[in-house]
């Protein structure tokens, strides 16, 4: 009998990577691929995409398909029958397909199956609990025009905020103005309006100014340090929270752009946790989301070893060390 694929994909946004391992663990082929949040580009548009990604993978690995799992964006639970069968249609046999949400698989690359918490930050945030029972327990992550604590957006508007108050003539003096009118290209503060409020604007393009919020909160300003850390305050007590409710899931991995460019963040996250939870123990996931999706089917298919985890991570590495 042929050798046969398993596929893990992280599905985001803007941008999806999809693997493909044998059942040993060995990585088999990698794509890149467009975002897959359906609410953003519609079923259909997502439905395409990922039969691109998978048929590249079966193209390229000379081997039929398995499982698939899928983290998607768009999810903050595991896919009811109704949306699972939109994406089957004509393309995946039933109970092929295995859509997750993006947390999810995050949240697998740090506990492999294990009671845990993962914390996002990125263009939006949110976190996602795993209980001994195997129960998934989401917080946060109600969306950018909600106001997601800690996420990229939300830092960006609240630092533009500050802008518009100095620019008011009502606070301080603040160089996020400057860094807003350098970010968005404006000569003055109003000229902001016409580029936030254009047709074309879109969410991550706002979330994009956190990275000059974060930078001034490393330089020491006030405001900057003073909005960070209310964001990190409230993403621990929303973790805190979960444990509080489940205490074997004291593991917290932090994931995301916020936490990847900014010790700031996470110190102060850390620290307000361990204030909050002093059992709770920090780390960055140690496998990338979309191993987080083939652990998810290799643990589900009962072929989750030491020695596969091992063999996935260093094949992944070199794969990704030679394609670049």
């Amino acid at each position: 009998m042929a050798q046969k694929i398993f596929i893990g994909i992280d599905g985001g946004g803007t941008h999806s990577t999809a693997v493909a391992a044998y059942p040993d663990g060995s990585i088999a082929a990698c794509v890149d691929g467009g975002g897959l949040n359906f609410h953003n580009v519609g079923v259909d548009l997502v439905r395409d995409r990922l039969l691109e990604m998978t048929d590249a993978l079966r193209a390229k690995s000379g081997c039929e398909i398995d499982q698939v799992c899928v983290g998607m964006s768009a999810l903050d639970a595991p896919a009811d029958a109704q949306t699972l069968a939109c994406f089957e249609k004509d393309a995946y046999r039933p109970g092929q397909l295995d859509l997750q949400s993006d947390a999810y698989i995050a949240l697998m690359g740090l506990t492999q199956g294990q009671p845990g918490v993962i914390v996002i930050c990125g263009t939006g945030s949110m976190l996602l609990m795993l209980d001994g029972k195997g129960n998934q327990i989401p917080a946060g992550g109600w969306g950018y025009l909600l106001n997601d604590a800690g996420s990229g957006y939300t830092l960006a508007r609240n630092g533009l905020l500050f802008a518009i108050e100095y620019a008011e003539g009502l606070s301080e003096a603040t160089p996020l103005l400057q860094d807003a009118m350098d970010y968005f290209h404006v000569d003055t503060p109003r000229g902001l309006i016409d580029r936030v409020y254009a047709p074309n604007f879109t969410p991550d393009r706002l979330a994009g100014f956190a990275r000059c919020v974060i930078a001034r909160a490393q330089e020491g300003n006030v405001s900057a340090q003073e909005l960070l850390s209310d964001n990190m305050k409230r993403l621990a007590r929303h973790a805190a929270h979960l444990i509080s409710e489940a205490p074997e899931a004291s593991r917290v991995g932090l994931y995301g752009g916020i936490f990847a460019h900014s010790e700031a963040a996470r110190c102060l996250f850390t620290r307000e946790l361990k204030a909050l939870a002093p059992q709770a123990t920090v780390q960055p996931p140690d496998y990338p989301p979309e191993l987080g999706a083939l652990i998810h089917l290799f643990q589900k298919k009962g072929i989750l070893t030491d020695d596969v985890l091992a063999r996935m991570k260093s094949t992944y590495e070199e794969y990704r060390h030679d394609s670049h």
